[in-house]
């Protein structure tokens, strides 16, 4: 009988395959040819799955997005403990900051989503900004001491508090600058120069909300971010 082939589990290898030629070369390196050849196949057998190289990047932009969500979102989800909620919301926001090796990489494959949308812009707006304004808008909520929301999907819509929107917008501004930074200029920028730089911006968010007046929320010793 003819061995049955399973053709996800091969697409997903394509993908995996993908991902260190990105790492490797960009996005400009993901051809047919060049992800047959790190995969150990044919092109012949590559155009089986996939008519040509818009395909090709197409399905890897997808594999990425799911990678960085997996690698991600774990972190930034995970329970911690702090001594205040300014230093629970950085160790947050670093998670997205390209500090160590597995960030680098990270921010290797976000910089290579980020020049497909930029060729091929999506029709719902790009999906890595997406997410991260969202981690961004939580954190700032947080600070605020605005309960965090339960919902998937209602991180990505705008807050109620226009202040909360501005500063998500402001953080989001600030760590992508950071990052590029700290990737671009690495003897300029240490880790402990990006953290003292994160919370000072921290400090200066407004800690109460508009029914709070001028009352600060109480620091709290976890913050989880959903």
């Amino acid at each position: 009988m003819p061995r049955l082939v399973d053709h996800d589990r091969r697409r997903a290898e394509l993908g995996e395959a993908a991902i260190r030629v990105i790492l490797r070369e960009g996005l400009a390196g993901v051809t047919v040819r060049g992800v047959a050849t790190e995969a150990g196949w044919s092109t012949g057998s590559l155009r089986h799955y996939f008519r040509n190289q818009h395909e090709l990047q197409a399905y890897v932009v997808q594999a990425t997005t799911d990678t960085l969500r997996r690698r991600v979102l774990p972190r930034v989800q995970r329970p911690r403990a702090a001594s205040s909620v300014v230093e629970g919301i950085a160790t947050i926001v670093e998670e997205m900051l390209p500090l160590d090796a597995d960030r680098r990489e990270e921010y290797a494959l976000w910089s290579a989503v980020v020049a497909w949308e930029r060729q091929h812009p999506p029709e719902g707006g790009s999906v890595t900004w997406n997410d991260q304004r969202a981690v961004y808008r939580q954190c700032i909520a947080a600070l605020c001491a605005y309960e965090p929301v339960r919902e998937p999907g209602q991180a990505t819509l705008p807050h109620p508090d226009a202040q909360v929107e501005l500063w998500a917008a402001l953080l989001h501004t600030f760590v992508d600058g950071l990052a590029a930074q700290i990737m671009n200029t690495p003897g300029e920028v240490s880790a402990d120069t990006a953290a003292q730089l994160l919370r000072s911006l921290l400090q200066a968010v407004p800690h109460a909300r508009p029914d709070q007046g001028a009352h600060r929320p109480r620091a709290e010793s976890a913050t989880q971010v959903h």
